[in-house]
């Protein structure tokens, strides 16, 4: 029997060559496909304070960019760095605050403008937004401000318990000492408030300073909660700033 068809020849083998390499890259893409859409998110890293100040206007920060206009307040989230008038390039510490100038895009990345407040000059400050954050706080006799206060709720415990938790600024020239917060739970339709207490704290000028009160339970069916903060006055005695009521929700949900 003669065979007329098949891949015996020359011509024949290359097709199944050719074919086998298709085969081969094709199924590879499908892998490689696959690998993409089930891996997870990568999170992005922080890079060093050396890092970033080796790459100047190149570095980047962990937030999201997010509008600003004039007078608004930014804090630093993360060490970052910033172009000062003179076009150096300079480190800036967590925690600095920026009164917002203006705002400009450039190449499509919004950078933010400002003065760093409790600086030696009110020259501009050129930063990218990805270093910044929101501040919002609460100012209290222009001496100390209030902000990102939280209710925090131990829900991996038999008894579920309760604390506040936010940041303190001393925007006074002078050294603030033995501070203390007390939260106040008031009772729906109860005489019999809950407090919580953090004691001797010592708020030096423009320094953030973090309290948290001890995990205590409260029943979740508390009202308002009032924030009262004191410190020592120079006459020996205390002095009282302006007391803080947060309202609360039935709908708050625990963090």
């Amino acid at each position: 029997m003669k065979i007329t068809h098949g891949l015996g020849g020359p011509r024949g083998i290359l097709t199944l060559v050719v074919t086998c390499v298709a085969g081969v890259v094709g199924m590879l893409g499908i892998w490689l496909f696959r690998e993409n859409i089930n891996e997870s998110p990568r999170v992005p890293t922080q890079s060093s304070p050396a890092e970033i100040l080796h790459q100047a206007g190149g570095a980047r920060g962990p937030k999201p960019e997010v509008p600003y206009i004039a007078k608004d307040l930014a804090r630093v989230a993360s060490f970052g760095i910033g172009q000062f008038p003179e076009g150096q390039w300079r480190g800036l510490p967590e925690g600095t605050v920026l009164q917002v100038a203006a705002t400009t895009m450039e190449a499509g990345e919004l950078w933010v403008k400002g003065v760093i407040e409790g600086g030696t000059s009110r020259d501009l400050v050129k930063v990218h937004s990805s270093f910044l954050e929101r501040y919002t706080p609460v100012s209290l006799d222009n001496t100390v401000e209030l902000s990102d206060v939280r209710l925090v709720h131990e829900v991996q415990t038999t008894a579920p318990k309760t604390a506040v938790t936010g940041w303190l600024r001393n925007i006074s020239s002078q050294t603030l000492s033995q501070c203390t917060v007390v939260c106040t739970f008031q009772a729906r339709g109860g005489p019999n408030p809950a407090r919580q207490h953090v004691n001797n704290m010592v708020l030096r000028p423009l320094e953030f300073v973090r309290f948290a009160t001890p995990p205590a339970a409260i029943d979740r069916a508390t009202g308002d909660i009032t924030l009262q903060i004191s410190h020592a006055a120079p006459d020996g005695l205390r002095q009282y700033l302006p007391a803080v009521v947060i309202p609360r929700s039935s709908g708050q949900r625990a963090q």
